[in-house]
C-alpha cells in the first residue's frame, strides 16, 4: 500500500486540472497514490481525469453524478485512501517536485506532531486581489512555523493553506475524518485538530504554487464568508474551558467585535464587557453589555478576545494585553 494518499477534488477545472494533478504525479517521492474525485462537473474535467487514470496506475478516480459539495468529496476520497499520510490538492494549483518527500520526512522526524502545511506561493489571475488582502493573508500565513504561533493565532484566519496539507490518517479518524459544516470544511478540520491538543505547523518552505481567481470557493463560496468565518471561531472559542466557565471580554467595540459578540453569546458565552481605545465609546451599551476604557485592561478573570480589523490594532492590543499579564493561546486570543 502506498504511504501517501493525496486527495485532489475537482469541479470544473478541466483548463487545469491536467498540470495539477501532473504535479503530484511527478513528485520526487514516488511512494504514493492519486484520488481524484469528480464532484458532478459539467466540462471535460471527467474526461481528463479517466486519462490520467489510464496513463499511471497510482491513480484512482470517482465520478459523482451531481455536485455534492468539497466536504462530501474529500471524505469519499478519505475513505478511499489506503496511505498513513493524507495529503490535499486543489485543482487549480501546482504542488513543487519535493513537496511530498519533504512533509513525509518531517512528519517522520517530529512524531509529536499530526500533520503540516508548508509554505505557500501566490499566484494572482488577473484583478482577483486587487487589494491586496489575500496577499496579507499568505504572509501572514507563512509566518506560522511554530506550533505555539499557529495555535495561539487560530483564530485569525485559517492557520494552513488547505492543499498544502498533509495529515496523519490517525489524526484524521480521531476527529472524524473531514466533516460538513455550515462553515469552511478545512477550516474547520484545523480548528477541531487543534481543539483536541494536536499538533500541526508550518514547514518554512515554498512548497506550493497557490492560484488565486475570482472563483476560487473562498471568494465564491458563502461558507467563506466573514460571517460563517466568526461564527466558526465562535463554535470553538466557546469549547475552551476558561471562556465557558469565565466567560470573555471583547477589546474592540467596532464591527468585528460586535459580531463575534453576537456569535458567542449565541453559543452560550458570556461576554463580560467591551473594551474600547476610542473615547467617543467608553460607557456605551452594546448588546447591553458595558464598553470601559482599555486602560482598565486586567488579566485574571475572563478570556481576553482582540478583535480589530488592522494587524497594527492587532499588535496595539497584542502589547497591551501582555503588559497587562495576558498569555496569548492561554488566556488571550486574536478574532479578524
Amino acid at each position: 500500500m502506498p504511504r501517501v494518499s493525496v486527495i485532489l477534488p475537482v469541479y470544473n477545472a478541466d483548463k487545469t486540472l491536467y498540470s495539477a494533478a501532473k504535479s503530484c504525479l511527478d513528485q520526487t517521492y514516488k511512494d504514493l497514490e492519486l484520488i481524484i474525485i469528480d464532484d458532478g462537473s459539467t466540462d471535460k474535467s471527467a474526461e481528463i481525469s479517466n486519462d490520467i487514470l489510464n496513463k499511471d496506475q497510482r491513480v484512482s478516480f470517482i465520478q459523482f453524478n451531481e455536485n455534492s459539495g468539497v466536504s462530501i468529496a474529500i471524505e469519499e476520497g478519505r475513505r478511499m485512501a489506503s496511505g498513513s499520510f493524507i495529503a490535499r490538492m486543489d485543482a487549480d494549483d501546482i504542488s513543487h517536485p519535493e513537496r511530498i518527500r519533504k512533509q513525509v520526512e518531517f512528519l517522520d522526524a517530529n512524531r509529536s506532531l499530526s500533520g503540516c502545511g508548508t509554505s505557500v506561493r501566490l499566484v494572482n489571475a488577473p484583478k482577483a486581489d486587487p487589494g491586496r488582502g489575500f496577499s496579507a493573508y499568505v504572509s501572514w500565513l507563512n509566518g506560522l512555523n511554530d506550533y505555539e504561533s499557529l495555535a495561539s493565532q487560530r483564530f485569525i484566519d485559517s492557520p494552513i493553506a488547505n492543499p498544502s496539507s498533509m495529515v496523519r490518517s490517525s489524526a484524521l479518524d480521531k476527529v472524524g475524518g473531514f466533516s460538513n459544516p455550515e462553515w469552511a470544511e478545512d477550516y474547520d478540520l484545523w480548528l477541531r485538530l487543534l481543539d483536541k491538543k494536536m499538533k500541526l505547523i508550518n514547514i518554512p518552505e515554498v512548497l506550493l504554487d497557490w492560484h488565486d481567481s475570482l472563483t476560487r470557493l473562498t471568494r465564491s463560496s458563502d461558507r467563506y464568508s466573514l460571517a460563517k468565518f466568526s461564527q466558526a471561531k465562535a463554535h470553538y472559542i466557546s469549547k475552551l474551558e476558561l471562556a465557558v466557565n469565565s466567560g470573555v471580554d471583547i477589546a474592540g467595540a467596532g464591527p468585528i467585535g460586535k459580531r463575534i459578540a453576537n456569535d458567542l453569546i449565541s453559543e452560550g458565552i458570556s461576554v463580560n464587557r467591551f473594551y474600547e481605545v476610542n473615547e467617543r465609546r467608553i460607557g456605551e451599551h452594546i448588546h447591553g453589555i458595558e464598553v470601559f476604557d482599555y486602560s482598565s485592561l486586567r488579566a485574571g478573570s475572563s478570556m481576553l478576545i482582540s478583535a480589530v480589523a488592522r494587524p497594527g490594532a492587532r499588535g496595539i492590543i497584542r502589547e497591551l494585553a501582555n503588559n497587562s499579564g495576558f498569555c496569548e493561546g492561554v488566556d488571550y486570543f486574536c478574532v479578524a
